[in-house]
């Protein structure tokens, strides 16, 4: 079955679907709760559906090539190596080969019990392999002394689990003859990964062995289980033509060490696969992991998004055209956190889309305000200039927070906004004691940078005759001086 993909990410597997509005959400638009419970639908607010996170997951079909490569890694190929260069030395012990041991149905060389640590060893790797991936960590780990001698116990119970399977094998044929010896023999070959796989998922041995428990596994994964199986299949038939072809070319005495090399590769790339299906199936296994498909470093078909849930969520409602709630998530979002600018930003720019201009001068000005307080004027002066081109009429909402401004634009060489800022401050706040100041830094922008020293005069003669009594009336007037002699040359 193809995945549902995510409405807003079109390359991207949805997590959630919506059934009231019909939406697929991926992990990018809407964050998992900490209970664990569905999220709400960012536009209707019900619960979503989950998906599945077989559909979030990519299908290990389409991850053929990292199975293979997965044993070439430095760290699980330095150890295959090493274990191999052992089963070499291991092989040249002159007994080796002509000692044997009768060990239930089986007549066992020395060689092999030699080799049974190192098969532990290799085993309790292999089982972490699988563990791992299971757990979402694709990448192979570092290879440490505890990581392969801590599940040991673990291991003797595969090892038992295989030997009770071959145990099936043959008292079916001593029953049933060849028959029911080749019907064990497929029965037992079909079973046997979902069997691991449930070691892993319960560690229990018993768990194991419960037919229902493996059978449960099986058709809950469904259909990909057996295209696994068919791969497992093909593997051992590469595997086996791989030897072949080796060992017309390798010298005897390698052939053991070849031998081991090429199944640990093999065994590696079988153990990764059904820790990968695992991880895939997750969800209806009701097995627990550590890294979900989205938060995978090289996964890319996942979009990075710095955002926080609630802005992801304002950004879905504009994208389906709900302004209006959008705007008010917006304003909650700052009313809850009045340092959130990225909220604010939008609301400006979302309040001008839509042509919302009281709402926009209200929060233009709240804006504003807060970043002064910040004695951030800066900022304060560049929402501002980017609100003024929409609304010739915004201005700060205290006298005190437009002089300020006016001092910073003008600093900045901005002058008309420097006037812009201060037009009319003496009717909009009449008692200000910062008037005075306020048009002499108007006059002498008129004077200095516009040439316009009639108007400058006509204010500088209006702070002298309202404003009297003010202490920096003597610096006003002398500069009133200096405008008169400019404009009588």
């Amino acid at each position: 079955m193809s995945a549902v993909n995510c409405k807003y990410h079109t390359t991207t597997p949805a997590r959630w679907r919506c059934r009231h509005c019909k939406i697929s959400f991926c992990p990018g638009c809407v964050t998992e709760t900490k209970s664990g419970s569905a999220p709400d639908c960012p536009v209707c607010k019900r619960q979503l559906q989950s998906l599945g996170s077989e559909n979030l997951v990519t299908p290990f079909w389409s991850r053929l090539r990292e199975f293979f490569i997965y044993p070439a890694n430095p760290h699980p190929l330095l150890l295959i190596v090493a274990l191999s260069a052992i089963i070499f030395l291991v092989g040249l012990v002159p007994a080796g080969w002509t000692v044997t041991f009768d060990i239930l149905v089986w007549k066992i060389e020395l060689v092999y019990i030699l080799l049974f640590p190192f098969l532990v060893l290799f085993l309790n790797y292999a089982y972490n392999v699988l563990s791992d991936t299971a757990h979402g960590h694709l990448k192979p780990r570092e290879v440490t002394a505890e990581r392969l001698f801590d599940n040991s116990f673990v291991v003797f119970e595969l090892l038992l689990l295989l030997l009770f399977l071959e145990l099936f094998q043959v008292a079916a044929g001593s029953l049933f003859k060849e028959p029911g010896y080749l019907t064990a023999a497929v029965l037992t070959s079909l079973v046997s990964p979902a069997v691991i796989m449930v070691l892993v998922i319960d560690k229990q041995f018993f768990s194991a062995i419960n037919p229902v428990r493996v059978m449960t596994v099986i058709t809950r994964i469904g259909m990909p289980y057996f295209i696994m199986f068919a791969m497992f299949y093909l593997l051992d038939l590469a595997q086996f033509y791989l030897m072949d072809i080796l060992l017309e070319y390798v010298d005897y005495s390698y052939s053991l060490a070849v031998y081991a090399f090429v199944s640990m590769y093999f065994y590696l790339i079988m153990f990764n696969m059904m820790g990968y299906t695992l991880y895939q199936h997750h969800g209806v296994l009701g097995y627990d992991i550590d890294v979900e498909m989205h938060q995978q470093e090289d996964e890319g078909q996942f979009d990075t998004v710095s955002v926080s849930p609630e802005m992801r969520a304002v950004e879905i409602l504009i994208h389906e055209g709900k302004t209006d709630q959008a705007l008010k998530e917006l304003q909650d979002m700052v009313k809850k956190n009045p340092s959130d600018t990225d909220a604010r930003d939008r609301i400006l720019k979302l309040s001008r889309l839509v042509g919302n201009t009281e709402l926009h001068a209200i929060q233009a000005q709240l804006y504003m305000s807060y970043l002064i307080d910040e004695n951030k004027v800066g900022q304060a002066a560049l929402v501002f200039e980017s609100c003024y081109d929409y609304d010739k009429t915004l201005k700060p909402t205290k006298a005190p927070e437009r002089l300020e401004m006016a001092k910073y634009f003008r600093k900045k060489s901005k002058y008309k906004l420097a006037t812009a800022v201060l037009n009319e401050l003496h009717r909009d706040f009449p008692s200000f004691d910062g008037i005075p100041q306020a048009y002499l830094i108007v006059a002498q922008t008129l004077c200095e940078q516009f040439n316009d020293d009639e108007r400058a005069r006509k204010i500088l003669e209006f702070v002298i005759k309202n404003y009297g009594a003010h202490p920096q009336i003597p610096e006003i007037q002398e500069y009133l001086k200096i405008v008169k002699g400019l404009s009588e040359n």
